[in-house]
């Protein structure tokens, strides 16, 4: 038995060479152009072969790299996975201090093993909750403005036992003066203290426009952060590179790639201006990519990280213990759907499997069901436990680098990091991270991937279950949907009024954590140190809008319209002879129509035209679509759409099937409009619903 399993198991087949596979794959194809048919061109602009061969990357330095060593693409820890697996660094959403510390801990106990907190928009610009907008209260992240906030949101956490990450916006410097000084009181050592600050202007910046004071100002902080930060809490990074506002707005893996070096390679320079070793600069970056739906483009993306980055802060000077890139990946929402939810749990699957084999080095995965209500313990344990599951059932910690060596990936990754490396150049020779987002040029090249790949959704060369294909028009909505965190303003408003101190003298940033040890609120602190800037930037935000949003807006007009009539814009489908005849386009219309939110009446099949003629007018339909084999409307189709013209003068006919040299007859026999295979399913969705009135 033994002797038997030793065997090569394709011993007895002659080996076959690329010229003889590539030679029956194109008697396959009949004539079809090869390249037109095998060859895959993705919006990163690369062009993906059928099939990956040895040879594909053999003079690629990763293919003979180990992790842990050379540029990085295989990891930077040599064992990988190995002692221990990736930080499940769930994000818990937002609210007041105390709700979160309940919901942080059962997290805990659960599995999760780092603590990851989005601040509100008023922290994350340095206001208290009576200095900002009801809506920048706690609607987005967590609000924390003094110490006593941090003793409620952290109570019975043990400081130095997990991570600890934030996303801090433009008011890092402040919040580190908050959190150690809660470090401080809770007596851990500090040097065991791990996370990050993420303190990201440029991240602001991209996504929201503007800054709350000058560029220069929010580096001069950024640099206290760092000098600090190193000597209080060694195992802390100050400064995070954001991928997720380019992500968000449908900019490709090479262009959110070359977006979070730019960034990265503008705070080292600022950094340095300032007085900061490249290496400690290095050091204190975390990188935070976004993962969307491309499987393999992901994984590959992460790789080429690693790849680029360590290239680039050596040639800036730095150590090669310093162009080790730290890596959190998050599933993204650009793919998210309003509508069949529950497929954002199975798209959150394969986004955080393909971080894991890409090697990040935290993740988070996403709710199912963030795009459409308020955090939940129930959505909450499901993105936990795709983690544990990765980990614990998949055993995904066993193997230190699952992509490593297969032909596909090693030559993916080699194509991204050149595409993403010019993308990159493109932005310096702008001016910089900075200059390019000032200048539009960013926003111009996203705008661009943005528009061709809503073109693709429309033409269903991009597919996203129960949105353009396979919509579920019974499916009920979600509990708890439109309900929001609440107005949180007035009561952390009385909270922050009761724990703030009463005097407060600070005259450097030296002074921040015993002014917040003694009760100073961020709000108090950036009103004693952040000057008024006579000019402060700003840019043309990027938009934060999801691929699906186009489909959800047809099908909200559909539901509006169903709301004032009682019934959805209908289509009647006049479907030809028995079943087995116009099944196939039948299906293909309802399916193409429903997605637009139509009310698809199908059926029997008709014999006759009267029959049809008679079913059409009880249907009460504007619209009906003749549905059958091409024979069948050589021969039904001349007097069957003048029958329904006559009937209904004012109707619309549209044959399911390209028409081909009949469509000037079918014209004038009062076919108005067809659709096939290669239709503009949301233009011409969006098309009849104008016509029906319903947009």
């Amino acid at each position: 038995m033994s002797d038997t399993v030793k065997e090569p198991l394709l011993g007895d087949f002659e080996a076959c060479s690329y010229e003889q596979w590539r030679e029956a794959a194109e008697r396959l194809l009949k004539g079809a152009p090869f390249d037109k048919k095998m060859l895959t061109k993705t919006p990163e602009g690369i062009v993906l072969q059928p099939i990956y061969r040895r040879e594909d990357c053999s003079d690629l330095e990763a293919a003979e790299s180990v992790p842990g060593q050379g540029d990085y693409t295989r990891g930077t820890k040599p064992q990988g996975y190995l002692q221990g697996g990736w930080e499940v660094a769930q994000d818990l959403g937002g609210g007041a201090p105390e709700e979160f510390n309940k919901t942080l801990l059962h997290a805990l106990q659960s599995g999760q093993n780092a603590v990851r907190v989005r601040l509100d928009a008023a922290t994350r610009n340095g206001l208290d909750p009576d200095q900002a907008q009801e809506e920048q209260v706690g609607q987005d992240g967590l609000s924390l403005a003094c110490v006593e906030d941090l003793r409620k949101a952290f109570k019975e956490v043990v400081a130095d036992a997990v991570p600890f990450y934030f996303e801090t916006g433009c008011s890092g410097l402040y919040f580190a003066s908050l959190f150690t000084a809660w470090l401080k009181e809770t007596g851990v050592d500090l040097a065991k203290v791990s996370g990050g600050y993420n303190f990201d202007p440029l991240g602001v910046l991209a996504s929201e426009g503007s800054l709350s004071t000058s560029l220069d100002a929010l580096m001069d902080e950024a640099a206290d952060l760092v000098k600090s930060a190193s000597e209080t809490t060694p195992s802390f990074r100050s400064i995070g590179v954001s991928g997720w506002p380019l992500h968000a707005a449908g900019a490709s893996a090479t262009e959110e790639l070359a977006g979070v070096l730019a960034n990265g390679v503008f705070y080292i320079r600022e950094l340095v201006k300032r007085g900061v070793d490249v290496d400690l600069a290095a050091k204190q970056l975390q990188f935070n990519l976004a993962i969307g739906p491309d499987f393999f483009m992901e994984v590959a993306k992460l790789r080429a990280a690693r790849k680029l980055w360590a290239k680039i802060v050596t040639s800036m000077g730095g150590s090669a213990e310093a162009a080790k890139m730290s890596l959190h990946a998050r599933t993204g929402v650009y793919n998210k759907t309003k509508h069949d939810p529950y497929v954002n749990m199975l798209r959150g699957t394969t986004e955080a499997f393909s971080a894991v084999v890409g090697g990040a080095d935290s993740i988070c995965v996403g709710r199912f069901d963030e795009i459409l209500r308020p955090n939940n313990e129930f959505a909450n344990r499901i993105a936990r436990n795709v983690q544990l599951v990765l980990q614990e059932e998949c055993e995904l910690t066993a193997v230190v680098d699952p992509a490593g060596g297969s032909w596909y990936v090693e030559n993916l990754t080699s194509e991204l990091s050149k595409v993403a490396w010019k993308a990159f150049q493109g932005i310096e020779k702008e001016g910089g991270a900075f200059e390019s987002l000032k200048s539009g040029y960013v926003q111009g090249v996203v705008a661009a991937t943005r528009s061709a790949k809503e073109k693709m959704l429309g033409q269903k060369r991009i597919r996203l279950v129960g949105t353009n294909n396979y919509p579920n028009l019974q499916e009920k909505p979600l509990e708890g949907q439109g309900v929001g965190v609440g107005a949180l303003k007035a009561d952390r408003s009385e909270a922050i009024a009761a724990a703030r101190a009463k005097d407060v003298s600070i005259k450097c940033s030296g002074c921040l954590e015993g002014a917040a040890a003694n009760g100073a609120t961020i709000g108090q602190m950036v009103a004693a140190l952040r000057k008024v800037a006579d000019e402060k930037p700003s840019c043309e935000a990027l938009p934060n809008k999801r691929l699906a949003e186009i489909y959800e807006d047809l099908r909200a007009a559909s539901a509006a319209y169903a709301a004032k009539h009682g019934h959805g814009p209908k289509l009647f489908l006049a479907n030809l002879g028995p079943l087995k005849k116009h099944k196939a386009r039948a299906d293909f219309t309802r399916s193409f129509f429903e997605a637009g939110g139509f009310d698809v009446i199908f059926p029997k099949g008709f014999d006759d035209d009267v029959s049809a003629v008679e079913a059409f007018k009880e249907s009460g339909s504007k619209l009906v679509a003749i549905c059958g084999t091409d024979p069948d409307y050589e021969e039904r189709v001349p007097t069957l759409a003048k029958a329904l013209k006559e009937a209904t003068a004012d109707c619309t006919i549209i044959l399911a099937g390209y028409p081909g040299d009949k469509e000037a007859a079918y014209r004038e026999a009062g076919m108005d409009d067809y659709i096939f295979i290669k239709s503009d399913n949301y233009e011409t969705n969006k098309k009849f619903l104008v016509e029906l009135g319903a947009l």
